[in-house]
C-alpha cells in the first residue's frame, strides 16, 4: 500500500511540474506557446470561470437543522379527550390491591444438609415463604405448609460434568 502511495505521489509531482500552472491570487494562465485558435477559446473559458465564486455563508449552513435527527411528535391532549375524570373520595368502596405474583420456588442445588432454593440457602427446619423445609433427599426436598400442605421440589438441572471423589 505504501508503495502505491509513493508512486502516486511521485507521478503527481512530475505531472505538476510539466503542466502549465494556474495561480488563483494573481489571475494568470500559462499555456504552451501555440497559435491554435482552439486553445485560445479554451483560455477564454478558463479566464471566465477563474473569478472567485460566492457561496453560501457558513453561518447559514450552521443554522440549518440536522436532516438525520428526527423529532418525536408530541401527542396533543384535546379538551374533549377520552380520559375519565378522577373518582370522588368516599364514593367508591375500597379498591382491591393487585396481587403480587411471586416467582415459583426452584430447587437449584443440594449440598450436604443445605439446599439452594430460588437463590437462597436453607437448612432443615427453616421457613421458605409459607412453607417449612422438612426433609432433604438426594435430588429433591420436601416442604410442608399450613394444614399439612406438602410441596416437593426436584432439581431442575443436573450437571454431570462435576464429579467429587472422596477417599
Amino acid at each position: 500500500m505504501k508503495k502505491y502511495i509513493l508512486i502516486g505521489f511521485m507521478s503527481m509531482m512530475v505531472l505538476h511540474a510539466t503542466v502549465p500552472s494556474v495561480s488563483s491570487p494573481a489571475v494568470t494562465v500559462m499555456t504552451q506557446p501555440n497559435g491554435d485558435k482552439e486553445l485560445a477559446w479554451v483560455d477564454e473559458q478558463i479566464l471566465a470561470i477563474l473569478p472567485a465564486r460566492i457561496g453560501v455563508p457558513d453561518g447559514f449552513i450552521n443554522s440549518l437543522r440536522d436532516p438525520m435527527k428526527m423529532k418525536k411528535a408530541i401527542p396533543t391532549v384535546k379538551s374533549g379527550s377520552n380520559l375519565l375524570a378522577p373518582p370522588k373520595l368516599g364514593s367508591m368502596g375500597v379498591l382491591a390491591q393487585p396481587k403480587v405474583l411471586e416467582e415459583p420456588l426452584r430447587l437449584l442445588a443440594i449440598m450436604n444438609k443445605s439446599v439452594l432454593i430460588s437463590g437462597k440457602w436453607y437448612k432443615v427446619g427453616q421457613s421458605v415463604r409459607n412453607f417449612t423445609l422438612a426433609e432433604i433427599k438426594s435430588n429433591s426436598v420436601l416442604l410442608t405448609g399450613k394444614k399439612d400442605q406438602k410441596l416437593i421440589l426436584f432439581l431442575t438441572k443436573q450437571n454431570n460434568n462435576i464429579k467429587i471423589i472422596t477417599k
